[in-house]
């Protein structure tokens, strides 16, 4: 089964959600569950789960293409030039010049160069790899290279490769933690899953991007439920979140001080905290997953 965890906003603490669900799986339910950091910009599951005691593997990844020029045969006709949507392409001296910051590697150059003399070449977009916690729970994430696009890609070659690692162990779940936002990286990870968790908060720009988020997961055909995090530093506004968010709530998460303290310790709250109030309504929210769509 493969949960999503994801925001539609950065700092509603979906990273908080996902590390201690996966250490309730683990812990709680005893079963096997392989985690995947789906931020590949700036990935933080691992230390949120108290970080690497190895590595269990690792590989290069090409999911993009650039374009190279062969000199010799171009024309200098600029039909390269008038075709690139993303005006990557300016005519030089020596003939047409590739901006490598805009170009999308779409390759639209070069179909339309009438002599071949553009060849689209394999770069590298990233590196995957896959660590086990100092809990037994392996994660998978990624590291986007400087200026690389096609996240999308990646995230989907993330989660392929927690499929084939969790059948190996005999996982019979996957945590995927989603980017902020809804582009290209939030649609990998929803895309395929079982059911997406929004974590959301009681601030009209969290609940705005909830709202964008369930459209997403709608037009994917995923069924959503919501976790509503810190509600009592806004009270009032959570009643509104009632009314507009037409989705199961699992609970409402307090604030606490005790999830800091974790997170400076690169700890599960539920590991550290077990007590506190926050653990105590993860704990109350997971059961109520458990109990209505977890088999």
């Amino acid at each position: 089964m493969e949960i999503v965890v994801a925001s539609g906003k950065g700092g509603t603490g979906k990273t908080f959600v996902s590390s201690n669900l996966c250490l309730y799986l683990e812990r709680v339910l005893h079963e096997k569950v392989v985690a995947v950091d789906a931020d590949v910009e700036a990935p933080d599951l691992l230390m949120a789960l108290g970080s690497s005691i190895k590595e269990v593997d690792r590989e290069e990844f090409y999911g993009s293409y650039i374009p190279v020029i062969d000199r010799s045969k171009c024309l200098k006709c600029g039909k390269c030039v008038k075709a690139c949507e993303f005006n990557a392409i300016e005519m030089g001296p020596e003939g047409p010049v590739i901006d490598r910051s805009r170009c999308e590697g779409l390759g639209t150059c070069a179909v339309v160069c009438p002599v071949k003399a553009i060849r689209l070449q394999e770069d590298k977009t990233g590196d995957i790899y896959a660590s086990e916690t100092s809990y037994g729970i392996i994660v998978v994430t990624g590291d986007l290279e400087l200026g690389k696009g096609n996240s999308g890609r990646l995230v989907y070659r993330l989660k392929r490769k927690a499929y084939e690692m969790g059948s190996k162990i005999g996982a019979k779940f996957r945590v995927v933690d989603a980017a902020p936002g809804i582009g290209c990286p939030v649609v990998s990870s929803i895309a395929g899953s079982d059911i997406l968790i929004m974590v959301t908060e009681p601030t009209p720009q969290s609940l705005k991007g909830c709202l964008r988020l369930m459209k997403v997961a709608e037009s994917l055909e995923v069924e959503q439920v919501a976790i509503v995090n810190m509600y009592n530093l806004n009270p009032g506004f959570v009643e509104k979140i009632k009314r507009i968010l037409k989705v199961e709530i699992l609970g409402y998460i307090p604030y606490d001080v005790n999830v800091i303290k974790a997170y400076t310790l690169t700890r599960p709250l539920l590991e550290y905290s077990p007590n506190s109030k926050a653990s105590k309504a993860l704990i109350n929210c997971f059961n109520r997953l458990k109990e209505g769509w977890i088999e």
